[in-house]
């Protein structure tokens, strides 16, 4: 795998934690350039030591604080990276949110269109304007790989996340459409569709538990370095990976008196 990646040039959105900073690491420690996009340059520095720290022999990775809900952000994400390395190879989008900032489950009768939309111009919206601003770039190499990060909540709808899963649906749509124009391109779409996660975005959830059953944050790293080094002349069609057993994870907080409980979990 190090010998296909080496040297490609791979952006990641929602660079500065969850899956995203691990997928970053990962890219880093196989040879690419990395570039890492988030909304907070501190945590987006923790990721860059960490790759750096993987990989000190990789080309240099240098972080942009953006935001993935913003076009201006978004172009200025592609015209940055060109800059720097001329190309871009990989997009890899796990920018994402459960929930509106500060707001805890609740059915869809009593959601503000503000928590809604909030979700929805994150994780669809964000993930629009990412795979856009690259392909630019990728039809004139006519050569890239984009990864969607999706989830099982593409596939079936949850009570009490609507605007979660409706979001999921429509990244999940947005792949396969993007992958029928950009392929006589050469330009390979993926989406990943995660179950639960071990990942910070469970505090959005509270004071619904967390899952016992949950995939450390590596395995699904290790199914999207896979999309990338397949052969050019495949892909793998909307694959889920979900978790064989359960994983009791004692070090998140117990939900208050009364809460209700929610469906098993989600990824980032």
């Amino acid at each position: 795998m190090s010998s296909t990646l080496k040297d490609r040039v791979a952006i990641v959105t929602g660079g500065g934690g969850g899956i995203g900073r691990a997928t970053a690491i990962a890219l880093a420690r196989a040879g690419a350039a990395v570039v890492v996009t988030g909304r907070t340059s501190a945590t987006l520095e923790e990721t860059l030591r960490a790759a750096r720290q993987a990989a000190p022999e990789a080309p240099g990775a240098f972080a942009l604080v953006l935001d993935v809900r913003r076009e201006e952000d978004m172009g200025l994400m592609a015209a940055r990276t060109l800059e720097r390395f001329r190309r871009i190879d990989i997009l890899v989008t796990c920018a994402g949110v459960l929930r509106a900032a500060q707001k805890g489950p609740r059915p869809t009768v009593d959601m503000a269109v503000e928590e809604w939309a909030g979700v929805i111009a994150t994780n669809l919206r964000g993930t629009f304007l990412a795979d856009r601003a690259v392909l630019p770039a990728m039809m004139g190499q006519r050569s890239g790989d984009i990864v969607n990060l999706s989830s099982t909540s593409g596939l079936r709808g949850y009570a009490y996340d609507a605007p979660y899963c409706a979001s999921k649906f429509g990244i999940l749509g947005l792949s396969e459409a993007l992958a029928e124009e950009a392929r006589a391109h050469g330009i390979r779409v993926q989406a990943v569709l995660p179950g639960p996660v071990a990942t910070g975005i469970w505090e959005q959830n509270l004071p619904v538990p967390p899952s016992e059953k949950t995939l450390p944050v590596e395995r699904v790293v290790d199914l999207i370095m896979y999309l990338l080094a397949l052969p050019r002349d495949v892909v793998l069609a909307n694959p889920a990976i979900v978790p064989l057993r359960a994983q009791r994870r004692p070090s998140w907080r117990a939900p208050g008196p009364g809460a209700a409980v929610g469906r098993e979990g989600t990824e980032p």
